[in-house]
């Protein structure tokens, strides 16, 4: 798509997941040439997909189930970090991975302007008590940096840097603008949860709600988990498991983050960069898949390419798709796994890249705002590579996270909808910070309408373990297949673990 220059802000919703299974069809594009007023936020070009091929499956349409054309010995479904990470191990195999975006990376996926680096979705991971996420760094080299500091926060008007570090006795509380009573609540709530051993009360720490832990405490200390919850694994606290909840209070920001400038999607592009020429060649972006059954001892894979059904008949086959996804794909799964699959919730979610002509903000890596009705936090694209600063006149775009709840996702489902939410969330944002508005010079939407499974009670204990149950030769990755919260690495690890089992059958 063109994206020149233009008198006024523009406006780009790219082509995104709220499409589960996208037709093979052109993108539609529209624009208003109209600019705004002075001090207005203008409309502009928007851009999207169809999701009428995902529709057509859930609502039990019959599409065509061609013979087979090709053979392969496994079939990987989805190229993101799972799918990519299941390529890996297979890489020497013949095999065929089928995506149906015109790209990989899934939910860790990159893009950028004027040569700045953005993410559409992941923003850090971490390999703190996991061998196995230090072994994978290892294994492709990747090439990320530590994040320094900690999130800042805003309350009532005031930026706090470095505000939470998982520690009761963290002198930013001192500088909340409330009463003694809300300083004292925040650091009760720390102190409960910080002899709470999680590996041995596991099970019913994950069947418990996070908001539990929030009773009778100052509702600033709620709001400010709601929204950290929503914005990284997809839901507030009456809907998160204490397991993950604690865990991210108490632990996340003790231990070391990384990233790349530009998100996690980076990590998407340095793993493919590594497969062999002919593992490269073996994957296919813009095919949708929409039927994966068992005839015999051989799996059939049907998908849509270039407007036309194919079928590829495999060995063995990694599904690399969200669990939401996958139940409608698969035939003849077991009723249980099925209604395991089914029982997964999963966040819409819009991102919001505003670009701007120079650097507007350099506060900290993450930046919450608990409270705000239209976005969660923002992130400094560049952060890793300018947290000292730098050249202030430098191109910046600023990364703005927009979780919505499971109910608002008809919402985003036309592009009018989707924009309107983008307006408002970006007013709100320059209300926190006008003197970034002159320096505006596009907003790109990234819609998402079923990025995140929600870490809601129970996920962890009971649903994923049902879920992911071996359904030979068909076999379960993905990002929540097992972890407590959709993770780069884990999702990895799982389209590893799915393609190991899956070589046995070739």
């Amino acid at each position: 798509m063109d994206v020149t220059r233009r008198s006024f802000i523009k406006w780009v919703i790219s082509a995104g997941a709220v499409m589960a299974c996208p037709a093979p069809m052109a993108f539609a594009a529209l624009s208003d040439k109209k600019g705004g007023g002075k001090g207005a936020i203008p409309a502009g070009r928007l851009e999207s997909e169809t999701n009428t091929v995902c529709h057509e499956v859930r609502d039990g349409m019959s599409l065509p189930l061609p013979a087979p054309s090709l053979k392969k010995d496994v079939v990987i479904v989805g190229g993101g970090p799972s799918g990519l990470g299941a390529a890996d191990e297979l890489k020497n195999e013949n095999f065929l991975l089928i995506e149906k975006e015109p790209h990989l990376g899934g939910n860790a996926y990159s893009e950028s302007w004027k040569g700045v680096p953005y993410s559409t979705g992941a923003a850090w991971d971490d390999t703190e008590g996991e061998p196995d996420f230090a072994a994978l760094v290892k294994r492709w080299n990747l090439n990320w940096k530590e994040i320094p500091g900690n999130d800042a926060a805003h309350f009532n008007g005031v930026w706090i840097s470095n505000f939470w570090n998982g520690h009761a006795d963290n002198p930013a509380i001192d500088k909340l603008p409330y009463g003694e009573s809300v300083k004292k609540s925040f650091r009760d709530f720390l102190k409960e949860i910080q002899d709470i051993d999680i590996d041995k009360n596991l099970k019913a720490l994950d069947l418990k709600p996070f908001s539990d832990y929030f009773k009778g405490r100052a509702p600033e200390l709620k709001a400010y988990w709601d929204g950290f919850g929503k914005s990284n694994w997809g839901a507030p606290t009456e809907l998160s498991s204490s397991y993950l909840g604690i865990q991210a209070a108490r632990d996340w920001f003790r231990v070391p983050r990384y990233t790349w400038a530009g998100g996690i999607g980076i990590g998407s592009k340095e793993v493919y960069a590594q497969l062999p020429e002919k593992a490269k060649k073996s994957i296919l972006t813009g095919a949708a898949a929409y039927s994966v059954r068992k005839k015999g001892k051989k799996v059939l894979v049907s998908f849509f390419h270039e407007g036309k059904p194919h079928t590829v008949e495999a060995k063995s086959v990694v599904m690399c798709v969200p669990k939401f996804i996958t139940r409608f794909l698969v035939q003849d799964l077991p009723e249980d796994q099925a209604r395991a699959m089914g029982a997964m919730r999963y966040a819409p979610y819009l991102v919001y890249n505003l670009c701007f002509s120079r650097v507007v903000t350099n506060r900290g890596f993450d930046n919450w705002v608990p409270g705000a009705k239209n976005f969660t936090d923002f992130i400094p694209a560049d952060w890793v590579t300018y947290a000292d600063g730098g050249n202030l006149k430098r191109p910046q775009v600023v990364t703005v996270y927009a979780p919505l709840n499971q109910d608002q996702r008809e919402s985003i489902l036309t592009d009018a909808g989707a924009k309107a939410r983008a307006k408002a969330a970006v007013e709100e944002l320059l209300k926190i910070s006008p003197e970034w508005l002159p320096h505006l010079e596009e907003v790109r939407i990234y819609r998402r309408g079923h990025p995140i499974p929600m870490s809601i009670p129970g996920y962890f204990t009971k649903l994923q373990p049902a879920a992911r149950r071996d359904f030979p030769p068909i076999y379960f990755g993905c990002s929540d297949a097992k972890g407590e919260v959709s993770d780069f690495f884990f999702a990895s690890l799982n389209g590893i673990a799915a393609a190991k089992k899956a070589a046995k059958h070739i």
